[in-house]
């Protein structure tokens, strides 16, 4: 007889962590959401039982139906967090990873760091500086708060670029400590590149997606994949399967070669894309996005911002083509409208931490004016 699955991930986990509130040499008692709880982790449309696969962004029944690239990515935990309240004047986080700490576009912080944000009741988000350091096991350490701003809770996130083989807070012994349950309802999923991924945030904080999350204060789910993210028929499928209040489709960055994809496959893609959500979610709008550097400002390498214009301008076509065909709440953001400069990106094509904060303004301007259009 086979082994529980749930049961072999439980032993893993022992071999690496530590029970929750156990008393270490260091008077700090620990939580691991692996092992204490498997309803703590926000920003996931799936959640996974098992430890193998606690942290991927995908349901464990997608590796089969998913390419490998697309499936090793979603192990990657870009847009995942922990929110929890603690009376604590220090907070440390350990874990390990099992990638490479950097990547030659981003720094180590935002690819394998983690970072902490506080909300006050004046529900304002205020990010907490940390001393750290990167061994075998990499440690976060946070103290010094100001005891002027009155904290309601807590927000950790996770690598963007990286995978804990596990991850422990620890708090001192005598202070009160509570993870919020994940509670994903309606969230809004977005479909996207390495750009909805993260690259190139200076650390996971900054990465677009999650700024917009504060900005909004409501889930949201980063399904980015680093140069995998071509509206494929496995992922919009998965999507289905999610009681969503908006879809996004951010896919354009990664349909640029000509070759490859054609004017006439973007297009497909797209309509089918579209079609597809529609048939099983009819009310549900859904937010179509052009390549964020399809501006011929962005720099003067005009090949580069021609590719990028180019998918652009079908994205748009095709937009308009499903609104004359009669296909209702259905939206645009364009390249004008995020407002990319020769300073908003360290490449002409991944943002830099200013031009994440254009992007994250762009989305949350016309995510507003979409669900305020639903009441």
């Amino acid at each position: 007889m086979k082994p529980n699955a749930f049961l072999l991930g439980l032993i893993t986990c022992l071999m690496y962590c530590e029970w929750s509130y156990a008393q270490s040499n260091d008077n700090l008692k620990w939580f691991n959401p692996q092992i204490n709880s498997y309803s703590t982790l926000k920003g996931k449309a799936w959640q996974n039982t098992d430890s193998a696969n606690y942290y991927n962004r995908l349901p464990v029944v997608a590796e089969k139906e998913v390419r490998k690239e697309v499936w090793n990515l979603a192990k990657q935990t870009a847009g995942e967090y922990l929110d929890f309240s603690t009376t604590a004047q220090k907070i440390v986080v350990k874990y390990q990873i099992s990638g490479g700490r950097s990547l030659d576009n981003m720094p180590t912080l935002g690819v394998s760091g983690v970072d902490l944000y506080a909300q006050d009741m004046q529900n304002r988000w205020h990010w907490i500086e940390a001393a750290y350091s990167y061994r075998d096991t990499v440690t976060y350490s946070y103290e010094n708060f100001d005891n002027k701003v009155k904290i309601k809770k807590f927000r950790l996130y996770l690598p963007l670029y990286n995978t804990p083989k596990w991850l422990k807070i620890g708090v001192a012994t005598n202070a009160d400590f509570k993870v919020e349950e994940a509670n994903e309802k309606f969230p809004l999923i977005f479909y996207g590149t390495s750009i909805m991924q993260g690259a190139s945030a200076s650390r996971p904080g900054m990465a677009w997606l999650n700024i917009l999350g504060r900005k909004l204060d409501h889930p949201v789910i980063n399904l980015g994949f680093s140069g995998n993210g071509r509206l494929e028929v496995p992922l919009i499928d998965l999507m289905n399967q999610t009681d969503a209040k908006l879809f996004v489709l951010d896919c354009q960055p990664n349909l640029t070669d000509k070759k490859v994809y054609p004017a006439e496959e973007i297009e497909k893609r797209i309509a089918s894309s579209v079609q597809s959500l529609k048939a099983k979610h009819p009310k549900i709008p859904i937010l179509l996005v052009e390549h964020s550097s399809g501006l011929p400002q962005v720099n003067l390498d005009t090949a580069l911002t021609g590719r990028y214009i180019w998918t652009s301008q079908i994205l748009n076509n095709t937009y308009q083509k499903l609104q004359k065909s009669g296909i209702r709440d259905l939206y645009i953001l364009t390249a004008k409208e995020i407002g990319f400069t020769d300073d908003s990106t360290i490449d002409g094509t991944h943002p830099n931490d200013f031009g994440m904060m254009q992007y994250a303004d762009a989305y949350e301007k016309i995510i507003r004016k979409i669900l305020a259009a639903k009441k």
